[in-house]
């Protein structure tokens, strides 16, 4: 997914990157082991920290590349996922843009670009330019 010429993807036609997702599951899972360590009557509090930091990283993926033959997803916690351009409709209105696998139209992933996403327009355009389904 590095768009070097030895791996058969192509160049990256767009890259966005959110920090806050990045960096918000590892300090979820260290405030649960700071309140475990504190107090460890805090136990079922550490838990929902942790489950809730579980969630929030498979679900979320912290930066995304479009290239010609589909995006590529990086999760916070070093999970990767390659959604080819032929299994995905890409939902890009006014909000921010949501990749949704064709056979699951109901859990999709966003494709945030930061906390303000500024250039929402200009990825609906290069999605538009290589030939994704939008809707």
């Amino acid at each position: 997914m590095d768009a070097d010429s030895s791996s058969g993807v192509g160049p990256a036609r767009y890259v966005g990157q959110s920090r806050f997702i990045r960096l918000w599951p590892p300090c979820m899972i260290g405030v649960a082991v700071i309140q475990l360590l504190a107090d460890p009557g805090l136990v079922f509090y550490a838990v929902v920290f942790a489950a809730g930091a579980a969630v929030f990283a498979a679900l979320l993926p912290w930066r995304f590349v479009v290239v010609d033959e589909g995006i590529g997803l990086w999760f916070p916690f070093g999970k990767r996922r390659f959604l080819r351009k032929s299994e995905i409709v890409v939902r890009a209105g006014l909000g921010g843009a949501v990749a949704y696998p064709v056979r699951n139209r109901r859990l999709g992933y966003p494709l945030t670009d930061g906390l303000v996403e500024k250039r929402r327009m200009l990825l609906r355009a290069v999605l538009a330019e290589h030939g994704f389904r939008l809707a």
